[in-house]
Order: structure tokens, then C-alpha cells, then sequence
């Protein structure tokens, strides 16, 4: 493969990656941009708080069941022409939610950015299409920070201009015209990769992968308000394990599977996806539970401490920085640690950060510290896991092996946050809404738990590529 590559091409290579770090930025702001605005959004379309909620539901669907599929179609027609097909797409949603003038059409508008999600998958691609080793890890590890800086950075923008601004119009368009600028970017400045697997398209393999997910993650869903006991999710879990049955045994029958599980179940790989999954549960299942405990009053609870919206988004600030420095700085602890010795530190960071938020509840300082250290952690994971994929997987694989990354994240933290919302409703305290402090610390010791059997998983991880079946090579420049 490093024989295709022009002395030309080489000149280029920093200059495309600091533009995919644009893109890259912009999902994360994109991300982080709507959340201070859900709640002026319901309130312009005359919408119930139930109803809402569907707002952040249906982007999520959307991008379960669009990220293994348009990674896939990457490997097979190339990582930038999905790329900026994903693009356009989110373009499209971003200004249907600013410009639609009913609440359906903003909801159709949420799900056409569920391909935000594929960003990153298909740039990690890309990356790994033209650098290889610690360069690319490096590359990675700032397009992981930029996604993390943009998630902050997207958040402050939307309470800033939504309380600067009388127009809401005018701020939902601010999303639409920074995703406009990375479709030029994506169609001028970015080159297409240049190896393709096997052209064959997996319909039935496709079509069993996006049902399975919607189920899953609806049930899912129903259950973080219904309870697992309740008779729609049963049936939708029930069902979505049917369904995973089914894919699994078509795909290890068809010869160019939509993704190929003998790929995923290797030594190489299936440790660093349990440790995905199991982070993602950690990662996105705890967000709303570490700001309502530390907004807790003590003097009505028996816990937190009472920080007002302003502390609570320097916490916020604070982790996602120290999340950023974190995966910008893995690829420099990797040459004397390996990238399996980045994951065992950014784990065991993770369960020392948990342990002590368990036993030290009620101390501000060893709180604060564990935030650091968690936060930390964290960020060597979020750079390490898809770097160590990339780099094991067939090279005509790239981006479905980091699509199923992204997934397995995604996945993690819906049943994370199914599970922790019935712990925490075990725990309501008697004549108020709020979860006593049983509720927080049960969730922080599965979340320990979590990351010691990530640990755990990852002692059987072997570092070898895994053979692909005659990658096909096209032009540099296609």
C-alpha cells in the first residue's frame, strides 16, 4: 500500500488530516450544540416534555442502524464518497430542524443526522489509508480531541447565542452553515482512499444488522422509562436477539458479508470491542448521573453538593478537557507502553475513578480527584481503542471495523442507561423524585466492574493483523 503513495501525496497528508480535524470538530459540536436548546425547541413547536424526548431518541436510532451500513459501503466504494454522502445528509437534517414548521418534520430532520455518527469511522479510514503507525496514532488521537472539544465547544455556543439571540431560527441555522463548510472542505480538499473490498453487497446482511438495532436500542429505550418487566420491551429485546441470531448465521454463510463476524470474534479484535461496549456504557450512561449528583443538596438528600448551573459547567468543561489531553496524548505513552499498555492504564484509571467515587462519596476533594482521573482514562481509551483497530484490521476493512466500534459504544450506553435508571429508581428516597445515595454508588461500582472485566478481556488480546481477501488497490486520486 505505501507504494502507491506519491511524494506529492505524502506533502498533503498533514494538511488533509488538520481538515478531517475540522469535520471532526464540527460533530462534536453538532453534538453538544442542541442539548441547551431542547427545551426553547419544545416550547417554539408547543410540544410536551414527553414528546421531546424523542427529539434525542430518534438521532440516536438513526445512527445505530446508518454506521455499520454506510462504513461497510465505505470499504466497498470508498471511505470520502460516504463521507460526503453522510455529510449532505446532515446538512439536509440540520436545516429541516432549524426551517421545518412542525414538530414530524424536525423529528425527520433528527433522523437524517444520525449519520453524524459515521463521521469519525470513515475518517479514521481515511487516516489509515495514508499513515501508518505512531503518525496515525497521532492523527487519530486529534481527531478523537477534536470531536470531544467540539462537544464542548458546541455547548457553550448554544447557550451563549440562545440567550444572545431573540431568534431561535437564527441559531438553529448556525449547525447548517459550519456543515456546509466541511462539504466543501470534504469535496476540494480531502482525497479519496484507495484500497476497496469486495464489491458484492450484503441487502439481506444489511437489512437484518438495521432491524436488529432498531429493536434493540427501542427496546432499550421503552425500558429506561417502562422498566425491563414491562411487555414492549420484552418483546422488542426477545425479538432483537432473534434477529441477532439470524444475522450471525447468515453472515457466517455469505462470502462477502455486510460484516464479517469471524473478523470481529479474532483474538485480535474481540477483546477491544467488549472493552468498547463496556466503556460505552460507562461513557455515555453516566452523563446526566454525575450532574444531578453533584447538584444534589446535602441538606435535602444526605448528598452532593449543591453546585450551581455555572460549577456544574466547569465540571462538565473540565472533564471533556482532560478527555481531550488524554487522547491527544496516547500515541506518545504507546511507544514505551504499546497500545495494549495505553488500554490497561486508561482501565485501571477507570476503576480506581469509580471505586473512589463509591467509598468517597460524601469528600469534595477525592470526588474532584477521581473526576481527573477518570477523565483522564477516559481519554486514552476514546484515542487507543479505535487507533488498535485500525491498525489490526485487513486494511479493506477499515472503516466497518471502526463503524462496529462506534456501535458497540452506542449500544453500551443505551443499556447503560436503561440499567442505571432502574437502580436508581430502586433507590427513590421516600416522599421526593430523587435516587438516595445506595442508587449512585451501586451505579458506580457496576461501572468499576465495567472496566475490571474490560481489564480482564484484554488480557486475551493478541496484536496481529488479521488477512483479508484480496483488497482491491484503485488510483490515489479516485
Amino acid at each position: 500500500m505505501s507504494e502507491t503513495l506519491t511524494a506529492p501525496i505524502r506533502v498533503k497528508v498533514g494538511a488533509v488530516v488538520g481538515f478531517l480535524v475540522f469535520v471532526e470538530l464540527t460533530s462534536g459540536f453538532l453534538q453538544g450544540y442542541y442539548l441547551p436548546l431542547i427545551a426553547a425547541i419544545a416550547h417554539q413547536l408547543s410540544v410536551t416534555d414527553a414528546d421531546i424526548t424523542w427529539f434525542a431518541t430518534l438521532q440516536t436510532l438513526a445512527a445505530g442502524v446508518s454506521v455499520p451500513i454506510l462504513a461497510k459501503l465505505g470499504d466497498i466504494f470508498g471511505h470520502r464518497r460516504m463521507l460526503r454522502i453522510a455529510i449532505v445528509v446532515v446538512l439536509v437534517g440540520t436545516l429541516l430542524v432549524a426551517l421545518a414548521p412542525s414538530f414530524p418534520l424536525v423529528l425527520v430532520g433528527r433522523v437524517l443526522t444520525g449519520p453524524l455518527a459515521v463521521w469519525l469511522p470513515l475518517e479514521i479510514a481515511l487516516v489509515h489509508n495514508r499513515i501508518k503507525g505512531e503518525t496515525a496514532r497521532k492523527a487519530i488521537g486529534m481527531l478523537v480531541s477534536a470531536l470531544t472539544i467540539g462537544v464542548l465547544i458546541g455547548g457553550l455556543t448554544a447557550g451563549v447565542l440562545g440567550t444572545a439571540i431573540p431568534s431561535l431560527l437564527v441559531v438553529l441555522l448556525v449547525p447548517a452553515i459550519i456543515v456546509a463548510i466541511c462539504l466543501v472542505i470534504v469535496f476540494t480538499l480531502v482525497p479519496e482512499s484507495t484500497i476497496r473490498s469486495n464489491p458484492r453487497i450484503d441487502g439481506v446482511g444489511f437489512t437484518l444488522l438495521a432491524v436488529f438495532m432498531l429493536a434493540l436500542l427501542f427496546g432499550l429505550r421503552i425500558a429506561q422509562t417502562s422498566g425491563f418487566g414491562n411487555g414492549g420491551t420484552i418483546s422488542l429485546l426477545v425479538g432483537a436477539a432473534a434477529l441477532l441470531v439470524a444475522f450471525v448465521v447468515w453472515e457466517l454463510r455469505h462470502s462477502a458479508p455486510a460484516i464479517n463476524i469471524r473478523l470481529i470474534a479474532s483474538r485480535a479484535l474481540w477483546p477491544v470491542y467488549v472493552t468498547s461496549f463496556l466503556f460505552g456504557m460507562v461513557l455515555f450512561g453516566t452523563q446526566t448521573l454525575i450532574t444531578t449528583f453533584l447538584a444534589a443538596d446535602p441538606a435535602k438528600v444526605g448528598y452532593g453538593f449543591a453546585f450551581a448551573p455555572g460549577i456544574l459547567s466547569l465540571f462538565t468543561a473540565g472533564t471533556a478537557l482532560l478527555a481531550a489531553i488524554g487522547a491527544s496524548t496516547f500515541a506518545y505513552l504507546a511507544k514505551p507502553l504499546g497500545l495494549r499498555g495505553v488500554l490497561f492504564l486508561g482501565v485501571a484509571l477507570n476503576v480506581a475513578g469509580n471505586l473512589a467515587l463509591a467509598v468517597f462519596s460524601s469528600a469534595l476533594p477525592i470526588v474532584v480527584i477521581a473526576f481527573i482521573v477518570s477523565g483522564l482514562g477516559a481519554g486514552l481509551l476514546l484515542g487507543a481503542l479505535p487507533a488498535l483497530i485500525a491498525e489490526v484490521a485487513p486494511a479493506d476493512e477499515t472503516g466497518i471495523a471502526a463503524g462496529v466500534y462506534n456501535s458497540l459504544r452506542t449500544l453500551g450506553g443505551a443499556v447503560a442507561g436503561a440499567t442505571f435508571g432502574v437502580v436508581l429508581a430502586a433507590f427513590v428516597l421516600p416522599d421526593t423524585a430523587a435516587a438516595g445515595i445506595g442508587g449512585y454508588v451501586t451505579v458506580w461500582l457496576i461501572c468499576a466492574v465495567c472496566f475490571a472485566l474490560a481489564f480482564v478481556a484484554l488480557l486475551f488480546q493478541r496484536t496481529q493483523h488479521v488477512s483479508a481477501a484480496e483488497p482491491v488497490a484503485v488510483g490515489a486520486n479516485a
